[in-house]
């Protein structure tokens, strides 16, 4: 207890010395007032500014919906904030953190912004939820990972459709060293490992106090067994196997990734979570689930992408920057893939060319000298010019105009149409797959740039 009263005491002159040295502008010392519940005697707190609330410059780390919301709690009764001074403003405050916190993320605490759906659900205006969130953000409880938009995204079936803003839960550094939290790493991604000598004694009198209360509460008589024997039946199906030993034979093996991987536990979990933080930075992939999308990466992050690596992988493959048209693939999943296995095929093609040509025997004099003049021979020779459409009948241009759609809307390959239109025309690809297909396949192709996207054409 002299330990401790020698601890406070010194906290108490150091928090007066503060005090007359806070005129800084932008920041301020703040002692709780008499009904906040806080662990120290004093705090100092700086607003963070607009640049600092975004996920990749904020400093603090992110957390649960449960422990964000005790967090907030906790600095909104500690009043750092000087518009949080109030009382209604405390509540109003704690209102919206817990409409916030329902509907979170358990593992990651990402949520949607909802301006319109948190105010009818809280009765508050629309300018009070944005106010209070704004204090959050100043706060660094709350972090920007994406920046809604109303520029209409021109979905198919949807007159108008806006970009929403998401943010995600997060703890700022003075609530750790309040508490006496031990941090590995900066930022974001900082985990609490363990806690200081001071946060261990706040711990232990937080403990004292709750185990003081509980005593204080009225003790009901444990229930009674009762007379009766209970004796578990072991419920058994076919001939005499228990159920356990039953779905244990019927257990299937392992799946295997797309480009048949085995997918471990540890894999997926990787995948899981990339696929969580990516999705909302590419428009084009919110149609797939994150069961389906973390699956179609499981590939990438096995061949040791990481999260830079994979999300310029999809800025890449991405039908906006390829096409000039705004279309979007029904289901992304499937469209990743398809372009998944399109490199890997073109990887093996590479890997056999290469290992034909280390294989082939160099050419002789008399070889070079015999293709010069097969060369020379027919380089005035026309080469046969494919003929029209009169022996398509019009059930064949049908099949042929589906598999030509379902290519491009699915995969984004166009090379059945780019086919026809350089070795039939332009005037017969259009009638044989119609005007409108042979452009945005045209266009499709004179708007990839990688390299690696190359429509299925080796190249």
């Amino acid at each position: 207890m002299q330990h401790r009263a020698a601890i406070f005491q010194a906290n108490v002159s150091a928090t007066r010395s503060a005090e007359s040295l806070s005129t800084r502008a932008g920041g301020m010392d703040v002692r709780p007032g008499p009904a906040a519940r806080t662990d120290t005697p004093a705090l100092h707190f700086e607003k963070l500014p607009r640049r600092d609330q975004d996920i990749l410059r904020t400093s603090s780390r992110r957390v649960g919906p449960r422990a964000w919301l005790d967090a907030v709690t906790w600095l909104v009764d500690a009043r750092l904030h000087p518009k949080h001074l109030h009382p209604n403003a405390r509540s109003s405050a704690v209102g919206v953190a817990r409409d916030l916190a329902r509907r979170m993320d358990y593992r990651r605490g990402i949520v949607l912004y909802d301006l319109k759906g948190t105010a009818a659900r809280l009765k508050m205006s629309e300018s009070n939820v944005k106010r209070h969130v704004s204090y959050f953000r100043e706060l660094g409880v709350l972090v920007w990972v994406q920046h809604g938009s109303k520029r209409n995204l021109r979905l198919p079936d949807r007159r108008y459709t806006a970009t929403a803003t998401i943010y995600a839960a997060t703890i700022p550094p003075v609530y750790d060293t309040a508490k006496g939290h031990r941090l590995r790493g900066e930022g974001y991604e900082a985990t609490v490992i363990g806690v200081t000598e001071a946060g261990r004694e706040l711990a232990v009198d937080r403990a004292v106090e709750k185990a003081a209360h509980k005593s204080g509460r009225r003790r009901l008589a444990p229930p009674s067994r009762g007379t009766g024997t209970y004796a578990p039946v072991l419920e058994t199906r076919g001939r005499n196997t228990p159920t356990r030993e039953a779905r244990t034979q019927r257990r299937s093996p392992p799946r295997k990734s797309i480009l048949g991987r085995r997918v471990t536990t540890s894999l997926y979990q990787t995948a899981d979570r990339l696929a969580r933080r990516l999705r909302p930075r590419h428009d084009w992939t919110r149609r797939a689930r994150i069961s389906d999308l973390s699956w179609v990466l499981i590939d990438k992050i096995a061949e040791g992408n990481g999260e830079q690596q994979l999300d310029q992988w999809l800025r890449e493959i991405s039908p906006a920057l390829r096409v000039a048209y705004d279309w979007r693939p029904q289901r992304p999943h499937l469209y990743i893939a398809g372009q998944l296995r399109r490199e890997f095929e073109h990887r093996q093609w590479e890997a056999e060319r290469q290992a034909v040509e280390d294989e082939a025997t160099a050419p002789n004099d008399a070889f070079r000298d015999a293709v010069a003049q097969a060369r020379a021979k027919h380089t005035h020779t026309e080469s046969p010019i494919v003929g029209g459409l009169s022996g398509v009948d019009d059930e064949m241009r049908a099949f042929l105009r589906l598999e030509a759609w379902a290519a491009y809307k699915q995969d984004g390959d166009p090379s059945l149409v780019i086919a026809a239109h350089e070795f039939l025309g332009p005037t017969a690809a259009a009638a044989l797959f119609s005007a409108e297909l042979v452009s945005r396949c045209l266009a499709l192709a004179s708007n990839s740039k990688s390299s690696r996207m190359a429509l299925g054409t080796g190249s």
